[in-house]
């Protein structure tokens, strides 16, 4: 993995030798794929070894498995990152089996139910929401960093955190959820530049990567559940949001984001909050 960038030999976004840790690696059943089922399918084709981190062990396997008929190497790890013990055991164990961790990506999000006539919720819901869209991503930042500053050389490590422009704007369409969904990523986004200053000098990076109309399992589940929207009628109400003519994106876009954070060639940017959102986010 040589930074010489001017070599012409050089294989581009090259993970070889990198274990990168993906929390939210399994997903929830539809016609597509996850953004973090896709994140580690595309770095373990990028010669990752992938920890699939989930709530639902099984659907981690199911990625796992895909990415061993890839001729990749991964392997799974059950965790409800709602919980501190939780998100510390994911790093002991990787710790543990493959003796280091250089790259984390949390993808991981909830959306309970909440009451829009009245702009309420119950307590339980809430709390749980927060603890896994934002102290979740606290803890998975901050056991993630500890592991990646032994790494030796200048750039120990790449945190990655998958957020949203729900936690900018507050429309239907963006924000689904409202509450907590969208307070957790604002919460996350915050997380994210102060694990980039705590780590900066061990050479560990962390960058928010704020997802938009995404054509991904939860969104399309989220839509149709809390809005009751057919899926026409989803993609009718994300596509009237983006201001480029290409309707959503899918979440292998997010994947190839992701990868140009977790690879060398983004080593001098950390702190960042990166839209990926077909312009919905700008100024109307």
């Amino acid at each position: 993995m040589t930074t010489d960038f001017a070599r012409k030999d050089r294989t581009a976004f090259d993970l070889s030798g990198k274990v990168v840790v993906v929390v939210g690696g399994g997903q929830m059943p539809g016609d597509t794929v996850g953004n973090g089922r896709a994140t580690a399918l595309l770095a373990a084709r990028h010669g990752a070894e992938v920890v699939a981190v989930d709530l639902n062990l099984a659907s981690a396997q199911e990625t796992v498995d895909l990415i061993a008929a890839d001729g990749g190497k991964a392997y799974a790890v059950h965790a409800d990152v709602s919980k501190k013990e939780d998100c510390q055991r994911i790093f002991d164990e990787v710790m543990e089996r493959s003796g280091r961790v250089d790259g984390m990506v949390y993808s991981v999000a909830v959306n309970p139910p909440f009451d829009f006539e009245n702009n309420s919720m119950e307590t339980e819901a809430f709390n749980y929401g927060i603890n896994v869209n934002m102290l979740g991503a606290y803890y998975c930042n901050l056991y993630a960093a500890a592991c990646m500053e032994k790494n030796p050389g200048p750039s120990t490590g790449s945190i990655v955190n998958f957020s949203s422009i729900a936690s900018l704007k507050n429309e239907i369409g963006l924000n689904i959820g409202i509450m907590p969904y969208a307070l957790g990523k604002c919460g996350l986004n915050y997380i994210t530049e102060l694990t980039a200053v705590q780590f900066a000098a061990a050479g560990v990076r962390a960058n928010t990567l704020m997802l938009g109309p995404i054509d991904s399992t939860l969104g399309n589940h989220d839509s149709q559940e809390l809005f009751g929207h057919t899926p026409e009628e989803v993609d009718e109400v994300y596509s009237e949001v983006v201001k480029l003519k290409m309707g959503r994106a899918s979440t292998w876009e997010t994947a190839y984001a992701a990868l140009y954070l977790l690879a060398d060639e983004s080593r001098f940017m950390t702190g960042q909050q990166i839209r990926l959102d077909g312009g919905a986010a700008l100024v109307r």
